[in-house]
């Protein structure tokens, strides 16, 4: 069945199994971007339990339109995400070209990691990718129904849980809709590659004010092509001497091979031994795709971005139903239901293949008469060890689909004076990683290179054979690799209403309470694991669950007629983690009726999450680097094997931890918004937060670089299982010496976490003219401090100073301007440099880097031709800038940007058109 089958197979199933609906969880902050008021209204705020009129909240919150997000181009969630200052670093789509994500993308306000940032979808939850991390994954969220966007920027652990230690995301939809409106848009870039293309349906029937119901649905598709590793100029090659950057691979074709022997025979290593490491290519290498490199030239290295998608494809379908019945005139039964698929497909440079042994019987075997001599030391009576690619087997493909439901059914109303809301969700994730092409079976390949076992000997240096090609491509791995699935099941309730009255006004108490369940499961095929040649630590199935319980309480106490206080405090039990409770303390004054100052301190505990807590540990690549024992500073010591231990990548552990304790937080805000003028508004809020215990992995290039504190995490062949050392190559190289089979980069406690900074907003809306009216809206994140550790008790390093990387300056400016039919906007977007990865370079080089600011400009109009057409076209990009040069190699495949910042798209143009029917 294909995908569009299953998508509206599960579609169906989902109008059939029940009535959705939904409720509006509003949001507000003290200032609206625009300055225009809008008619007060009690509402549902985010981050409160308290029923209230938008402008009477104590809390920073940023809200972005729809409208505004329209006209930007900005196609599904993940790209709303970049419009938002104080989130930075999430893990892009694009990061699968890279691993096995799961295809997902995350939020990350404050670069202080997903897993702090909650997600929610009309205040309430979604249930979490189960695959790779520990959030909820964008890419499943109802783009097309959404209306606005509410950033809480403050931690609200006392109203939502422990998870939302950094801030809130919610992502709100309609309330109620009734018409049909049609749309689509082509985003199409100057250069090839990175096409999107959007189509949507949004119909709704009844008028809940007057009929007494509605209902509504939306479908919505997108389809994102892919964007080739040489379409653009700044990511054309892995290897750029002039600015001392080199991203590429020590595996390539034609192999490497390298001899350790004992030049007098059998027996044991004398002092002198004869360490060999050529390729039959030399000088020259076979350029493009297998290059000579300065570093090295004994031998030929990789240049991957031929064979690479750095954008990957993507295919989007979500659909949305949604509807509400009035009971009564103080009743409504709500409910919602969506279905979100999305399915990517990456491609990378063929398989690296490592700790393969050619014998001298090999009629490959170089001098032998096919494979040329081109070192004449070479002892042709002692095998060589080789890395080979298998650009024979063609690029790796590999698919990831994401599925996703959620369904809510419940009641809100008022009662007695009492406002409540009470709800039951469940939400379910699906997850599969499916091979396409191109992965080979590896004790194949080394059967082949060996010519034992019965296969036929191959040749990593040159053309295969027929039977040579006919054996590895009936040797190639396919199908289902690994799944994973999460769901989520939950019961709320809250009430609230005003308790008695002081002098200055009413005195508002809330109550929440909530049942929760979560459940991940993990499973994966370790018969192809091990035929991959990788390595996992757990079973064929990890699953882990947990059940939590909370009770929340909030009060909001006028002081006075200009100043309030407000206290709140959530009690959550943990099945796995036991209790905790943690406050939230509040203070809004406004000493005049155009100024409002407020302040906030709250506390957090976040428990582990089931994906950081059971998700499988399976190897990974590194970068390049030197094996600290072996290859100390580039030199390979006595019996080394310098293809093996040399500036290669090594495999590394990655993924959960069982023994992994809570983190503990602590955060403040104090902020101002003034209001001089109707049309003028601006304000600023300073924020603080620290965590203990931070939970994360602490990075190859940070156990590499100082190998004596982590002696731990390097694990030996000699010390790996048999089971191990039978599936990592390095373990089946000749030589007298223990080869590093892996490092352990799993996640950890490894320390605190202290950041700080200012977040800022100006906003002005000038008169109507006859030649239209402008209008300026800027908003921006300053980080004066991130700071944090990786070991508990160790020294602290700066985010900012050093890679980690933070941005310390994100800002966004949208100048607009509209007349009669017609609106145009210019969109700005800043960040700041940032000092780069600078992986084995030291601030004394020349080619020490600073990752230079990146601004670009997006220029947009709409044009409403009739009352139900509207036109919409632009450029985005439009001085077409490259993004700025850096020099990290922990992203793969995005050699010469960093694709957690930057977009390589380019100079795009885009036209898109809706119809509204009424």
């Amino acid at each position: 069945m294909s995908c569009a089958a299953r998508t509206l197979s599960h579609y169906l199933a989902g109008l059939l199994a029940g009535f959705a609906a939904g409720i509006t969880i509003g949001a507000a902050r003290a200032q609206e971007t625009s300055p225009e008021r809008h008619q007060l209204e009690r509402a549902t705020i985010t981050g409160t339990l308290i029923p209230r009129a938008e402008e009477e909240t104590a809390l920073p919150i940023v809200r972005i339109k729809a409208e505004e997000l329209a006209r930007a181009g900005v196609t599904n969630a993940e790209g709303a995400m970049q419009w938002v200052t104080q989130s930075q670093g999430g893990l892009p789509t694009a990061a699968s070209t890279s691993t096995f994500t799961g295809a997902a993308a995350y939020a990350n306000l404050r670069a202080l990691g997903a897993q702090r940032t909650l997600v929610l979808l009309n205040g309430r939850r979604v249930v979490t990718n189960p695959y790779a991390t520990v959030a909820v994954d964008l890419n499943t969220l109802p783009f097309a129904s959404v209306q606005r966007i509410d950033v809480l920027t403050d931690g609200a652990s006392a109203t939502y849980g422990t998870d939302a230690i950094a801030g809130v995301v919610n992502f709100i939809t309609r309330r109620e809709y009734e018409g049909i409106t049609v749309a689509a848009e082509a985003q199409i870039p100057e250069a090839p590659g990175y096409e999107t293309y959007t189509a949507s349906l949004l119909a709704g029937w009844g008028d809940l004010a007057g009929r007494g119901w509605n209902v509504y649905g939306s479908f919505n598709y997108r389809k994102q092509l892919p964007l080739g590793g040489t379409e653009r100029d700044f990511a054309q090659t892995s290897y750029l001497p002039a600015r001392g950057f080199d991203g590429t691979s020590a595996t390539t074709f034609p192999g490497n091979y390298s001899q350790s022997v004992d030049p007098d025979g059998p027996g044991p290593l004398p002092p002198a031994v004869t360490v060999r490491n050529t390729n039959p290519s030399l000088p020259d290498c076979a350029p493009p795709t297998s290059i000579p490199v300065l570093s090295d030239p004994t031998r030929c290295f990789a240049d991957t971005q031929a064979f690479v998608w750095t954008i990957p494809k993507q295919e989007q379908w979500q659909s949305y139903l949604r509807g509400s019945l009035a009971l009564t005139d103080d009743a409504i039964l709500f409910g919602e239901y969506y279905y979100a698929s999305n399915v990517v497909e990456s491609q990378i440079a063929p398989s690296p293949e490592s700790g393969l042994t050619m014998p001298p019987a090999s009629p490959f075997y170089p001098g032998n008469g096919i494979t040329p001599l081109t070192h004449p030391g070479l002892v042709r009576t002692a095998p060589i060890a080789l890395t080979w690619r298998t650009t024979a087997l063609g690029t790796r493909r590999a698919e990831a689909q994401t599925d996703t439901q959620r369904a809510v059914v419940g009641i809100e109303g008022a009662r007695r004076g009492w406002d409540y809301q009470a709800a039951l969700l469940w939400s379910k994730s699906d997850v599969t990683q499916d091979l396409l092409s191109g992965y080979p079976a590896a004790p194949a390949l080394r059967s082949g290179v060996a010519g034992s076992g019965g296969a036929p000997f191959l040749n990593p240096f040159g053309d295969q054979s027929p039977q040579g090609l006919a054996y590895m491509q009936a040797n190639t791995i396919g199908g289902r690799l690994s799944q994973g699935e999460g769901e989520l099941r939950s019961v709320t309730a809250t009430a609230s209403r005003s308790i008695g009255s002081l002098g200055a006004g009413p005195v508002s108490l809330a109550l929440g309470l909530e049942y929760r369940t979560e459940e991940a499961l993990y499973a994966t095929d370790m018969a192809k694991t091990a035929q991959l040649g990788s390595l996992q630590t757990s079973d064929v199935f990890r699953q882990g669950e947990r059940d939590l319980s909370a009770v929340a309480l909030e009060i909001v106490v006028p002081l006075l007629s200009n100043l309030e206080f407000g206290a709140a405090a959530r009690y959550d039990h943990y099945s796995d983690f036991g209790s905790t409770t943690n406050p939230k303390f509040t203070i809004r004054y406004a000493p005049a009726q155009s100024l409002l100052l407020r302040a906030s301190y709250n506390t957090g505990f976040t428990a582990p999450t089931l994906t950081q807590l059971h998700a499988p540990q399976v190897a990974a690549f590194t970068p390049r680097f030197n094996d600290p024992t072996l290859c100390p500073g580039g030199q390979p010591v006595q019996g080394a094997v310098p293809s093996r231990d040399c500036n290669a990548s090594f495999t590394q552990l990655v993924g959960g931890n069982p023994d992994l304790q809570p983190e503990e937080s602590k955060a403040y805000t104090l902020g101002f918004v003034f209001q001089p003028t109707p049309s003028i508004s601006f304000g600023a809020d300073y924020f603080r937060y620290s965590i203990r215990q931070g939970v994360r992995a602490v990075g190859a290039s940070t156990l590499f670089a100082d190998p004596a504190t982590y002696a731990g995490r390097f694990v030996r062949c000699s010390q790996a299982s048999q089971e191990w050392r039978a599936a990592i190559a390095a373990c089946h190289n000749p030589g007298a010496v223990d080869p590093l089979a892996y490092v352990i980069n799993v996640i950890q406690n490894v320390g605190s976490v202290e950041t700080s900074g200012f977040d800022f907003q100006f906003d002005w809306k000038g008169a109507a003219h006859a030649n239209g009216r402008l209008s300026l809206g800027i908003r921006g994140t300053y980080m004066s401090r991130y700071d944090y550790q990786l070991l508990t008790n160790g020294p602290f390093l700066s985010g900012i100073a050093n890679y980690f990387p933070v941005i310390r300056l994100q800002s966004v400016a949208n100048l607009g301007w509209e007349w009669r039919n017609w609106a145009a906007n210019l969109f700005w977007r800043y960040q700041s440099g940032y000092v780069d990865q600078n992986l084995n370079i030291p601030r004394s080089s020349p080619f020490f880097n600073t990752v230079e600011s990146y601004r670009t400009f997006d220029l947009s109009a709409t044009w409403r031709v009739t009352k139900g057409l509207t036109v919409r076209f632009g450029v985005l990009n439009l001085f077409d800038t490259d993004p700025p040069f850096t020099n990290q190699l922990a992203n793969f495949q995005s050699r010469g940007y960093d694709d957690n910042f930057h977009n390589p798209r380019g100079r795009t143009y885009r036209l898109g058109a809706s119809y509204e029917f009424q």
